[in-house]
């Protein structure tokens, strides 16, 4: 099979497009049409500042078809962070994904820093030391715990976004018990998350599925990690706990369809069968999407 083919019915929940805060290699018109061309399932739309519903909508309206696209809302300062109006607005308009915050993340923000490329985005001076999921008594907020139930209410998928290993298990094991039953591990081996393989099984045995995303793989990417890595980790964890992402959208990157083409060719190279490939791009990405109850 060609990877052209391969493309075919072929999700990549994980892509930045023009309008922006900051350059990208597209726009979400040309982007769109595209995916569409290549026969694409679905695609995710992602704004580290803003809903993408609006976005997605109109898409959705005027390229109907084979290919889905879906929308997001990260929970960063230019929202208020994890802010349960916001989250409510985003829900009742149709959002299909929450992330928690991500460049504006403590956690972010000690090992990337703050306002510096890739994720040169606005935070106000008093949010500079970035959300921390725990309270000072060790404990997930109480603001963290109403928003799981509120989404467990909407029937939507968490993205963990760029926070640490530690508060990511933390916070899937209270989506679990909020009910949440759709969790992806945001790009759990790029070098803002790293969490490790055993960790990764640990929020696989909690219900999430992990996501790698070949920007890591990037000179664009801090401290970036070799494609071998990733093979590894997925094979330690299993190719049926994983979804395969581009996040690109950079503008020192390929256009993100064509930089997914490239790095699936890697990562067949690398020992992945096309069998194997369509689980993680085809199969398990079409799951979680899915929206298992209307609400």
């Amino acid at each position: 099979m060609n990877i052209e083919s391969l493309l075919e019915g072929a999700y990549d929940l994980h892509v930045h497009t023009a309008p922006d805060v900051v350059p990208r290699v597209t726009d979400i018109v040309r982007l769109s049409k595209t995916a569409i061309g290549k026969k694409m399932g679905g695609v995710l739309i992602k704004d580290h500042t803003t809903s993408t519903t609006g976005r997605v909508f109109v898409l959705n309206q005027v390229f109907g078809g084979s290919c889905r696209f879906f929308s997001s809302l990260a929970l960063n300062s230019p929202v208020g962070f994890v802010n349960a109006s916001a989250v409510e607005s985003a829900l009742r308009s149709g959002t299909d994904l929450i992330y928690f915050p991500t460049y504006a993340a403590k956690n972010h923000i000690h090992k990337w820093g703050l306002g510096k490329p890739p994720t040169a985005f606005p935070v106000l001076d008093k949010d500079r030391e970035g959300y921390e999921l725990f309270s000072p008594s060790g404990h997930l907020k109480k603001e963290v715990t109403g928003i799981l139930e509120m989404m467990a209410r909407y029937d939507v998928v968490l993205g963990t976004g760029h926070i640490s290993p530690v508060e990511s298990l933390s916070l899937i094991k209270e989506a679990g018990k909020a009910g949440v039953e759709r969790i992806i591990v945001t790009h759990a081996s790029e070098s803002v998350v790293n969490m490790d393989p055993d960790q990764q099984k640990e929020a696989v045995q909690m219900g999430a599925v992990i996501e790698h995303c070949f920007f890591a793989v990037t000179e664009s990417c801090p401290r970036k990690i070799h494609l071998e890595d990733i093979r590894d980790q997925i094979r330690y964890v299993g190719v049926s706990s994983c979804i395969l992402s581009s996040d690109f959208g950079q503008v020192q990157n390929p256009h993100p369809i064509e930089g997914f083409a490239y790095y699936l060719d890697k990562m067949r190279n690398l020992g992945f069968s096309d069998d194997e490939l369509r689980i993680m791009i085809h199969d398990n990405p079409k799951a979680l999407m899915k929206r298992k109850s209307k609400k």
